[in-house]
């Protein structure tokens, strides 16, 4: 596994403190949105709060350290994104999402409208990237060439695709170790800066806008390309074969294949596991509080190869189809 980089926040700590009361304070006054609270049998070892900014680019690092617990509550609504990257420690993240955990190399997201909760065994050690609503989404806008009739609503928690190696080469910018002030003072360069991590936010994390997101850049599919999809997608938990596909598409298993590698970057059969996973995924939350088995959940996303299948989706997502069921 590849080691995760280590990030020097830029300069001094904006506030630093052993004191739980002062911690909590301090997180209430400074985010009015969260809330703070130390586990009943934990004891507070200390907390350093960093934060630095670069046009409409926020990035907080955050040090938390407490020997048996807390919990950090984002009561209401706020204007912006966070996107916390988690370095060190794991946290257990309650939301309308359900029950999901981060652990380190994962980057959880609380979406500007959720009430959320956060639970971690004993400290924390993440980047926090704070970029407001307005600004993700008129990105989105922008790239899509259309005003959007709803909001970009993340996944909760994925692994990070490498932005956070990214943030460090950032965050060594804004420490000005041998970064001349005067590009970071440059409107052009804090631009390009803002729009570079928004667009590798947007490409490199799941949203409700992401295939729609990735087809415009991947230029507009032909017909049957499209139709393929269509077709996939409703019959996914059908036993489907290529020639199937093309049948329905209207062209030859050829010209499909082709189709597919040069416009979706897969093949069709591919596509097809990757939507019989999405479904197996969905069908795995639903079962935590509905009830239901993991060979069930891939019965009824098109799966009868039960080893194959925790396989390949513990190759997609990163932990087995019982991990997911069983998730708190």
């Amino acid at each position: 596994m590849t080691s995760l980089p280590v990030i020097e926040p830029p300069g001094a700590p904006c506030f630093a403190t052993q004191d739980a009361v002062e911690c909590r304070d301090y997180i209430k006054d400074h985010t009015g949105t969260h809330r703070f609270n130390l586990g009943r049998t934990s004891r507070f070892l200390d907390f350093a709060h960093h934060e630095c900014s670069l046009g409409r680019i926020f990035l907080h690092f955050v040090n938390l350290n407490c020997t048996n617990g807390f919990s950090v509550t984002k009561a209401s609504a706020a204007p912006h994104y966070s996107f916390q990257f988690l370095l060190e420690g794991s946290c257990q993240l309650e939301g309308l999402f359900g029950n999901v955990i981060a652990r380190p190399g994962d980057v959880f997201i609380l979406d500007p409208d959720h009430v959320t909760r956060e639970f971690w065994p004993q400290g924390c050690l993440q980047i926090l990237v704070r970029i407001d609503r307005d600004v993700v989404e008129h990105m989105v806008s922008e790239e899509l060439h259309k005003t959007l009739s709803e909001h970009v609503i993340f996944e909760p928690v994925m692994r990070d695709p490498g932005i956070v190696h990214w943030l460090r080469h950032l965050a060594n910018m804004m420490r000005s170790d041998g970064t001349d002030p005067a590009l970071l003072g440059n409107s052009r360069v804090v631009r390009d800066i803002e729009r570079t991590l928004v667009t590798m936010l947007l490409t490199g994390l799941r949203h409700s806008l992401s295939d729609e997101f990735e087809r415009h850049n991947a230029g507009i599919a032909p017909y049957y390309v499209k139709r393929a999809e269509a077709y996939i997608r409703e019959k996914a938990r059908d036993e489907l074969t290529v020639d199937d596909i093309a049948a329905a598409a209207g062209v030859s298993p050829r010209s499909l294949f082709y189709g597919f590698k040069r416009w979706r970057k897969t093949t069709p059969m591919a596509y097809v596991r990757d939507v019989r996973l999405d479904w197996a995924r969905k069908e795995l939350e639903k079962a935590r509080t509905d009830g239901g088995t993991v060979s069930e959940a891939a019965m009824n996303s098109g799966f009868t190869n039960f080893s194959q299948f925790s396989r390949i989706y513990k190759a997609r997502f990163g932990e087995s189809p019982s991990v997911t069921l069983m998730a708190n």
